[in-house]
């Protein structure tokens, strides 16, 4: 057995080259047959990728949007129940200044009657003061003078006394 160092140390040139073409085709069939799918396959997967990113971002977007005119809508809201509460408690200030004019009326012409009808029983008694004075003037004079019939005229006399001394004191 002989062998010979020299032919194992370098290789043989015709297996080299026929070692690089065979892997020649092979790189010629893989970028001819599946390099281009590879790289569409590849490009689709980011374009799928960036398209959802884009969507997502618009629907972030969106939300942020919707959040943002949620936010207005609540503070309409509550500037329109605040308006509403000051409304009903001017409606109510309203209505209890104009309950408390009504009761001050009321009151008041309650008063006016009551003081017109103690004016009014005022001048009856008063009347009735005066004719009881001229009768018990009239009865008294008629027993001081002895007559039982005294004329219209002095009953009036009389009257006209009673006025006098009631206009004098202020009556």
């Amino acid at each position: 057995m002989d062998i010979e160092v020299a032919e194992q140390l370098f290789p043989n040139i015709l297996t080299i080259v026929t070692q690089l073409c065979a892997t020649g085709v092979l790189l010629y069939f893989a970028k001819k047959f599946l390099w281009a799918p590879g790289r569409e396959m590849i490009a689709k997967r980011q374009n799928l990728m960036q398209s959802r990113l884009t969507d997502a971002e618009k629907l972030k977007e969106a939300a942020a949007e919707e959040k943002a005119n949620a936010d207005m809508e609540l503070r309409a809201m509550q500037n329109r129940v605040k308006s509403m509460i000051e409304s009903a408690k001017d409606e109510a200030n309203t209505e209890k200044e104009r309950i408390l004019e009504d009761a001050a009326r009321q009151a008041e012409a309650t008063l006016e009657n009551a003081n017109a009808t103690i004016e009014k029983q005022k001048a009856e008694m008063r009347k009735d003061l005066q004719r009881e004075i001229v009768d018990v003037a009239l009865a008294a004079s008629t027993k001081l003078m002895g007559k039982d019939d005294l004329a219209e005229q002095d009953q009036r006399a009389l009257e006209s006394f009673v006025k006098e001394i009631q206009d004098e004191s202020g009556r």
